[in-house]
């Protein structure tokens, strides 16, 4: 799915909806499932059933630092990025959100100089000092170098993995996770949610539906946008627009 990712990454790069172009018009048929590949089938799915909460991949821990959770900029010099989410996980990893989307970095605290530091691609890229409100829903971030002020506010409840639609069609075969050989993961989920990532630095959410050797997404960043993938399988290889993949346990998941 790079070519997917890439066309995603240069959409939120212009803050303008993701253009498709190219996807499907290829001749496609339903891939078949050997004997062998039942038992694998079943045991992929048993694993996503009992192991597997998709929240748990980017999850927040609220009894961490005072940043862990979602913010929003309300007040800064020039644009806002206001389709921008700012999540922090309560420990050191900070994601850009857009929609479905996420952008991994990092992010730093030095509570002895209230000095923080983050690496994302828009609204917040250096170093800050930092000053809380009273109830610690809002921080006000100092540039350290420029000294322009950002301010950001806590969102109390911000969702970034789509519910299962009722009409989503599942293909056994596809469900559980798969790696390619550069650092990309596919994890098709039974109820028709696809989790997308490449080499830890970017990942992506979808509603999913596979039938006849194809699957449609469903993404938002934040307008809902669609698009379809010929995908074959052979024993535990997958084939997926265009790009190879082989079957892992969803414990491996980055």
């Amino acid at each position: 799915m790079k070519r997917m990712v890439l066309l995603i990454t240069a959409a939120a790069l212009t803050l303008t909806a993701a253009v498709f172009a190219g996807c499907g018009g290829q001749s496609s048929s339903a891939p078949e499932t050997t004997a062998a590949q039942e038992t694998t089938v079943a045991s992929a799915v048993e694993e996503v059933k009992k192991e597997v909460n998709l929240s748990d991949l980017h999850a927040i821990n609220y009894e961490g630092n005072d940043f862990a959770g979602a913010w929003r900029i309300t007040e800064r010099e020039g644009d806002t990025y206001e389709k921008f989410v700012y999540m922090f996980d309560g420990d050191s990893k900070a994601y850009l959100m857009m929609g479905t989307m996420g952008y991994c970095s990092n992010y730093q605290i030095n509570p002895d100089i209230k000095q923080f530091a983050a690496q994302l691609a828009f609204g917040i890229n250096g170093k800050y000092t930092y000053e809380f409100s009273e109830d610690k829903s809002s921080v006000t971030l100092t540039d350290v170098d420029t000294k322009s002020v950002t301010k950001l506010e806590k969102i109390m409840s911000f969702a970034y993995i789509p519910l299962p639609e009722k009409d989503a069609v599942i293909d056994d075969a596809l469900v559980g996770a798969w790696a390619d050989d550069s650092g990309g993961y596919l994890f098709f989920d039974n109820q028709g949610i696809l989790y997308e990532t490449q080499k830890g630095l970017i990942f992506t959410f979808y509603n999913y539906s596979a039938e006849d050797g194809k699957v449609k997404v469903k993404y938002y960043d934040p307008d809902e946008e669609h698009a379809s993938y010929d995908y074959q399988l052979k024993d535990d290889k997958l084939t997926f627009n265009n790009y190879q993949y082989e079957r892992v346990s969803a414990s491996e998941l980055p």
